[in-house]
């Protein structure tokens, strides 16, 4: 599953900023409403929007192998965990998989770092692999009997975009 060679980012700041637009490319043609915020300050990344509720998610990437699995570090060393209090799902990127996985924060609370084997069928996390439906869960207004159209779309990325812009990347390092 590992890919050999370069990694496709000169910085871990790269990708992160990367993963996060493809965060927001997903999500919003997900149909939800999706705001960037500016600076820094905030412990969440991304905020989605949609029937007047609102998530705070933080987006985190990988692309370590270590043999078995990809390892996700959930924050750095040196700064705190992040709370349910300050943000509500983990969105992460497996790159070399294209693989999405949608994490309530609960789920991670008290991790530093978190395996995940998308390779293997019935894994721990396998229920949060391409997980979507579950912001739609949180956003959707309880009150309201029809569901937004993104909420019945198929349950992938955008696999074939993803995997264009990654060869142009590779590509590019020839």
């Amino acid at each position: 599953m590992a890919r050999p060679g370069k990694r496709f980012f000169e910085s871990y700041n790269k990708r992160g900023e990367w993963a996060e637009l493809l965060f927001m490319t997903v999500a919003s043609g997900r149909g939800f409403n999706v705001a960037k915020l500016w600076g820094e300050s905030r412990r969440y990344d991304v905020v989605l929007e949609q029937n007047g509720r609102f998530l705070r998610v933080q987006v985190k990437s990988t692309e370590m192998w270590l043999g078995t699995c990809y390892l996700c570090q959930l924050y750095a060393y040196g700064r705190r965990a992040y709370t349910p209090k300050e943000i509500d799902y983990y969105a992460i990127y497996v790159l070399p998989a294209d693989i999405w996985y949608i994490f309530p924060v609960r789920t991670l609370t008290g991790m530093r770092t978190v395996a995940l084997t998308p390779h293997l069928k019935g894994h721990k996390y396998e229920r949060y692999m391409e997980a979507w439906p579950l912001l739609n869960r949180h956003c959707t207004h309880p009150s309201s009997a029809i569901r937004d159209a993104a909420a019945n779309k198929p349950l992938t990325t955008m696999s074939r975009l993803t995997q264009r812009i990654l060869k142009r990347l590779e590509d590019l390092d020839r």
